[in-house]
């Protein structure tokens, strides 16, 4: 009995691991930074640092593998990433929910500010830590 396990687990484990490396996995590595800070006024801001370079497009290929026309920088392609995660963040934390401007953005950070002023429930969920710089 204990051959049959062993045999069942020896079969089963390159299916189990092949599973590891499937779309929808969450890359390794440091999860972007988000940091938020709201003024005495109740402007709520916010940056953003993009995700670790190993899960950013590093060459000018399309999903499926094959060579993009040059309408598509690989600078665009980052930054349309970085939107997208942003995005994701603003909506998980429930940050802007009015939307949000761009102060002023990089290859890797953005600062932006959110459309609406913070409520009380906004300062209590995202206090202004010390760390904060604008």
């Amino acid at each position: 009995m204990r051959l049959l396990s062993a045999v069942a687990f020896t079969l089963l484990l390159p299916a189990i691991t092949a599973c590891s490396g499937l779309p929808g996995r969450q890359p390794d590595g440091p999860a972007p930074l988000f940091r938020t800070h709201i003024n005495d006024e109740g402007s709520k801001r916010f940056t953003f640092e993009a995700a670790p370079l190993d899960t950013l497009p590093t060459r000018l290929q399309d999903d499926n593998g094959s060579r993009l026309s040059r309408s598509k920088s690989l600078l665009e392609r980052r930054e349309a990433l970085q939107d997208a995660q942003l995005t994701q963040a603003l909506a998980e934390r429930k940050y802007c929910r009015e939307g949000y401007i761009v102060l002023s953005q990089t290859s890797w950070k953005i600062r932006g500010e959110c459309n609406e002023t913070a409520t009380r429930a906004d300062r209590d969920a995202f206090p202004n830590k010390a760390s904060w710089q604008d």
